[in-house]
């Protein structure tokens, strides 16, 4: 991947003093990527760190024939989502040193970090011999579940320009027999939370997201009977309560928003919207565009801060695709204007806007672009943050404990 890094972390945290180091560093190891030494390599082979070879959904996996390691710790506790082993050009390492793993900027060693602890419950099967792990991945807080590991919007070349989903679909869910499964059962579902939720303390949080599915009688009814299925099937370890729970899905309508809300106990709606410039909207995701389009979208977030109430409704941006070639934006500051444009008309109507860090993924129609400087991020998390903050917003669903994708959320550990 090809980068513009002309200021690193150190020399950005001089300059934007409120934009803590770790922020800084966390976004630029999301931009140039990571790799690990054969030493760290072995080291996280080891059972307290082995998160096994469940199924990469952005069909990255690691470049090494072994395990790979959970989320990245930095040593004030940030994670970073990261896929280590991707092919970047000039990515960090991580090394292991007197027992330590520490993170090198080519030779220069950076700070000492760690690798997300393995949950208890991988390693272990469901009833139906179903490896746990592939129907429940873990974040160092948080659970993530893929219901439906297929995106239809890659039918017909209709796939958003940025993405790479479920592009390694070989190494998804398998049953005993290795029959590769599209859908998950939601009984395994159920099986892998109960079994999550016994290791004390380890999880606060449910998030479910699946490929795009515009089929049904309404567009989108299909993909939302899978969800609220799944979300059923969490929620019988709920006694059928309200739990810490987002959804990422399309643009539902209000019918179908109101089923989510009432026939589970999902706490949070996020539709992300990706790209706010009309022209670019339509040219990078021609699926969303198609299916119901950018103003469906939007109409989506809003219907859903009138079901899950104001603060409960979630919306992501793929931040610096807007500057792809060759119909993007010319400059990082017409970027950043589209960005704090759009969080403004969402904070103003209660939905928390989040940037997250773009990576031309090697399955995408943009691999080989370059991305935007660093100092790029560090101005558009700062003013999200500030947008929302003078709005009353906070990311409680994405902050730096549960997510570990977005820069902006984590500024909110300093308010």
């Amino acid at each position: 991947m090809v980068t513009s890094n002309a200021l690193g972390p150190l020399a950005l945290a001089a300059r934007y003093p409120r934009v803590p180091r770790f922020v800084l560093l966390k976004m630029d190891i999301q931009r140039r990527g990571l790799a690990l030494t054969p030493a760290a390599l072995d080291a996280v082979q080891a059972p307290e760190w082995d998160y096994g070879r469940s199924y990469v959904i952005y069909g990255q996996g690691s470049a090494a024939r072994k395990n790979a390691p959970g989320p990245l710790l930095l040593r004030d506790g940030t994670s970073v989502m990261v896929l280590a082993g991707a092919d970047y050009a000039d990515g960090y390492t991580v090394d292991l040193r007197d027992g330590a793993f520490v993170l090198l900027d080519g030779d220069d060693a950076i700070d000492e970090v760690e690798f997300t602890p393995r949950p208890d419950y991988y390693g272990k099967r469901t009833s139906r011999g179903v490896p746990m792990e592939t129907v429940a991945t873990a974040r160092p807080q948080r659970l993530d579940i893929n219901p439906y590991r297929h995106c239809h919007f890659w039918e017909g070349g209709n796939q958003c320009r940025y993405c790479a989903y479920f592009t390694d679909v070989k190494a998804t869910s398998a049953l005993a027999d290795g029959h590769v499964a599209r859908k998950v059962d939601p009984e395994d579902v159920y099986e892998t939370v109960r079994e999550a939720l016994k290791e004390p303390g380890r999880f606060s949080q449910v998030m479910l997201t699946s490929g795009a599915d515009p089929s049904g009688t309404q567009v989108f009814d299909d993909e939302v009977e899978r969800q609220i299925e799944a979300l059923q099937a969490i929620g019988r370890n709920f006694r059928g309560r309200r739990f810490a729970s987002q959804l990422i899905g399309c643009a539902y309508d209000k019918h179908q928003l109101r089923r989510l809300h009432d026939e589970t106990g999902l706490a949070t709606f996020c539709p992300d919207i990706e790209v706010w410039d009309p022209k670019l909207f339509d040219w990078i995701c021609p699926g969303k565009a198609k299916w119901p389009g950018r103003d469906g979208w939007i109409q989506s977030a809003l219907d859903a801060v009138e079901v899950f109430g104001p603060g409960n409704v979630y919306t992501n941006a793929v931040a610096g695709v807007e500057l792809c070639k060759p119909h993007g934006f010319a400059t990082e500051d017409e970027a950043l204007a589209s960005h704090f444009e759009a969080c403004e008309f969402f904070a103003k109507r209660g939905v928390v806007y989040l940037s997250l860090v773009w990576i031309p993924w090697r399955g995408s129609q943009l691999h080989g672009q370059a991305q935007p400087s660093l100092e790029f991020y560090a101005r558009l998390v700062l003013g999200l943050h500030d947008i929302r903050k003078a709005h009353g917003l906070r990311a409680h669903n994405d902050d730096y404990r549960h997510c570990g994708n977005h820069g902006d959320s984590d500024l909110e550990r300093l308010d």
